[in-house]
């Protein structure tokens, strides 16, 4: 495949994902050793190849959830040990699960995307094979300066914690106050400090669930279970009932104060903070990039900033080592980011005001989503290059 072609191909499979990936439905996924998920889902894969080169699938949307289903049952001991063939995974999943999803299947793109994926699966059971790759924790744990960079980062992860809970008891004052027009600014700068260390939530999966499930999740907007962020969104953005989110900004507010105590009480490791930029950019390119998740507020670039500023404040701790380890690395890194920031800061200000991203030119759209791949694919380097 030339360059062109493979241009063509990243256009195509973005449009599909901007045309929305959203899961419809969460389903509990019975976890399985990453040598039986990985051969489970290569055998889907060449299942489907056979569908595609006929142009007859059947039941595109029930395979795209297989597909779905099976990565969920192992990636979670990829990610850690293999955070680059995690990444080049999920560059390729995430739009074949979305152009399956599509009316109308763009059959030529499936095709690609699902070769491609299949090559990045057996390169991971090749990997798997002889650990070929893997990032080593124990280099990481042994290195002073990392260890060092990881105390820095649990002061930063804690002070974002209080920032979390400042900016949910302006939130909860300024709903309270009946103000629509600061409750709604309110709501964008409360959630800047929780997606620059979502990650480090995310492990409080039960608070996570409560404070930032979307409504895809329930049965509709006005589930009594659907809470947190999202239940306030859709009332301060589409009901624009001030009154009516009083409750949930209340509940939210207490829920952020568990969380900062969770987060005061932990210790974070210096594998695991490395690992979390990873985890940063792949929300931010891959499921933020959507605009689902904050399809109401239109807060995407916001949101999508403040997970590119949690990366950045962990390679801004690590890059002295990382420059040690790899000067061409951390260059390329360096240069995509302040190409990413400048495109955000072009395309939305910086502040209590953002522009909505649903309104944007796709094109637009497309170009940021192929600037923070440009970004998290050497960012996902940092620890493997580390642990060397």
């Amino acid at each position: 495949m030339n360059k062109r072609q493979q241009l063509i191909i990243l256009a195509a499979a973005t449009t599909l994902v901007l045309s929305g990936c959203g899961k419809t439905e969460t389903t509990e996924v019975t976890k399985v050793p990453v040598k039986e998920g990985s051969a489970a889902l290569l055998t889907s894969l060449d299942q489907l190849k056979g569908q595609l080169d006929t142009s007859k699938v059947k039941d595109p949307k029930k395979q795209s959830t297989l597909l779905e289903n099976q990565w969920a049952s192992f990636e979670d001991e990829v990610k850690p040990k293999f955070p680059e063939l995690y990444f080049k995974v999920e560059k390729f999943l995430t739009p074949l699960e979305a152009g399956l999803k599509q009316d109308k299947l763009d059959y030529a793109t499936l095709t690609a995307l699902n070769n491609n994926l299949k090559a990045a699966i057996t390169e991971l059971s090749a990997s798997l094979d002889d650990n070929k790759g893997a990032v080593n924790k124990d280099v990481i744990a042994a290195s002073k300066e990392l260890q060092e960079a990881a105390k820095a980062y649990n002061k930063y992860v804690q002070e974002q914690g209080k920032q979390l809970v400042a900016g949910l008891e302006q939130l909860d004052a300024a709903v309270k106050s009946g103000d629509l027009k600061k409750a709604q600014e309110s709501y964008g700068q409360s959630r800047m400090p929780y997606e620059r260390i979502e990650p480090i939530i995310e492990t409080f999966s039960e608070l996570d669930g409560v404070m930032d499930a979307r409504v895809d999740d329930f049965k509709n907007e006005k589930d009594p279970d659907f809470t947190g962020y999202h239940r306030i969104e859709y009332l301060l953005f589409v009901k624009k009932n001030v009154k009516e989110a009083e409750a949930f900004s209340s509940r939210l507010l207490e829920d952020g104060k568990k969380i900062q105590q969770a987060i005061a009480a932990t210790t974070i490791e210096p594998s695991d903070f490395i690992a979390g930029v990873g985890e940063l950019m792949e929300e931010a390119q891959a499921t933020k990039i959507t605009g689902e998740e904050e399809r109401w507020s239109g807060a995407t670039i916001p949101v999508i900033r403040a997970n590119v500023e949690g990366a950045q404040a962990i390679y801004d701790l690590i890059k002295v080592e990382l420059k040690k380890k790899d000067a061409v690395l951390d260059e390329k890194i360096s240069k995509s980011l302040a190409t990413v920031i400048e495109t955000m800061n072009t395309l939305s200000p910086v502040g209590a005001t953002w522009n909505d991203f649903g309104k944007m030119e796709q094109a637009k759209q497309i170009d940021l989503k192929n600037k923070l791949e440009a970004l998290a694919e050497p960012l996902v380097k940092m620890p493997g290059t580390l642990s060397k």
